[in-house]
């Protein structure tokens, strides 16, 4: 059975592959911040792609500021394990073996756009408008997996526009506020592997508004902090639904299904120490706590629940370096350590996630006073770890008859991925 929503067309220029920041965030909105681990990104503000972290900071630009490109995500997710599982009827258990479950490179590849404008009104007063993601997810498991009723597909996809204001009061203190057009799409199903038969499926498409505030201190031109407040939306996505009611029953339904999206907050330091070498790092907070479970409001069958979470909150701590090594071009890198909101006991194989860090390098080459090209390359090396998960469901047998469907899964996930971009910056 499929649902009969297809994707839209503003998804197909945002389709995320495995997370690459915690949970299902993304961090990629620059290819020039991707080059430093995203290290400084809100104090940085060499181009305009710095209004993807921070709109108090595009004060800094004296004439219109274009950046545009896009990150090549490339992920390699495994999974391995085993899945026990059986059927409880009235008259006793009817074990259907254990099986292997192992599943490689479940993610996708992935290409994420940026683009950033940057245009000052006045001598004080400056706009932005913008167009990148901040969450993403895409996960499905071969068909006929073994462990495919825990969940065989999980797909987040969303694009933002965006807009914001800033002001700068003084040489010292600048302040920004932006508003965004939130756009997603979701999909999250299991199937059972016996006659490949959907456990639960939804699919919906959202639209919710969302805001952000951030300022920029600059106590000299060699020294710039930034601190930034990304608030968090619950993303109502409306669309199809398709499950087994309580006799075991396959039920076709229309509904919505809650998404929960984080607020977020960073902390930049860029610190000049020298012509040539500068230094910048960043603390990032991202309130996964508020990512309690998954459960859909059906119009006919009620409420349904999909799966519980219970994340945690998180935080990523990166620090990176640029140093000029000619007039025209310059060299990044950075590390960073971003901690998975994923506790032990909750850990599923639909969101295989765990702690990673970030191995970055990036170069510039400044072509003209107006023009400037950058690259980046990052490594993200996933830890493996642990996975176990229990199910258990209504259906009923081939003969007619109720039973209870239970499994159990335990294993190990695995992710690591390669990430490279490239951007175009111009000055007017």
């Amino acid at each position: 059975m499929q649902s009969i929503i297809k994707p839209s067309a503003i998804a197909l220029l945002v389709i995320a592959g495995q997370t690459h920041a915690a949970g299902f965030q993304l961090a990629e909105q620059s290819a020039t911040g991707l080059g430093r681990a995203f290290a400084g990104e809100a104090a940085i503000a060499d181009n305009a792609s710095v209004l993807g972290r921070n709109p108090g900071a595009i004060t800094r630009f004296k004439q219109t500021a274009f950046s545009g490109g896009f990150i090549y995500i490339r992920p390699q997710v495994d999974i391995e394990g085993r899945v026990s599982d059986k059927f409880v009827t009235p008259v006793g258990s009817l074990p259907t073996g254990n099986k292997s479950a192992d599943a490689s490179d479940v993610a996708g590849d992935a290409w994420v756009p940026n683009l950033y404008v940057v245009t000052p009104l006045n001598e004080r007063l400056s706009l932005g408008l913008s167009l990148s993601s901040q969450y993403g997810l895409g996960i499905e498991m071969p068909k006929g997996y073994s462990a495919g009723h825990f969940g065989n597909v999980s797909d987040i996809k969303t694009v933002e526009l965006g807009t914001a204001l800033a002001y700068q009061f003084t040489p010292f203190f600048s302040a920004g506020m932006g508003l965004s057009l939130i756009r997603g799409e979701g999909e999250v199903g299991g199937t059972f592997p016996h006659q490949d038969k959907i456990a639960k499926h939804l699919e919906g498409t959202g639209n919710e508004l969302g805001w952000n505030i951030g300022v920029l201190l600059t106590p000299s031109e060699q020294t710039r902090i930034g601190l930034t407040y990304r608030n968090g939306v619950d993303l109502k996505l409306k669309g199809d639904a398709i499950g087994i009611d309580g006799q075991g029953q396959t039920f076709k339904d229309t509904g919505n299904l809650v998404l929960p999206l984080p607020a977020t907050a960073e902390f930049a330091l860029f610190q000049q120490l020298t012509d040539k070498l500068a230094l910048h790092g960043s603390v990032n907070w991202t309130n996964w706590s508020k990512f309690v479970g998954l459960d859909a409001e059906l119009d006919h069958q009620g409420p349904m629940h999909i799966k519980d979470e219970n994340w945690q909150d998180s935080w990523r701590y990166a620090l990176g370096m640029t140093y000029q090594v000619a007039p025209k071009w310059q060299l990044r890198s950075g590390i960073a350590y971003d901690e998975s909101p994923v506790p032990a006991a909750n850990r599923t194989i639909s969101i295989p996630d765990s702690d990673r860090i970030w191995y970055s390098l990036g170069m510039g080459y400044q072509y003209s006073k107006a023009l400037s090209v950058d690259v980046g390359v990052t490594l993200i090396d996933g830890k493996k770890v642990g996975v176990h998960e229990s199910f258990t469901q209504p259906v009923r047998l081939p003969n007619g008859v109720p039973a209870q469907y239970q499994s159990n899964f335990d294993g190990t996930s695995e992710g690591d991925a390669w990430l490279a971009g490239a951007q175009l910056s111009y000055l007017f």
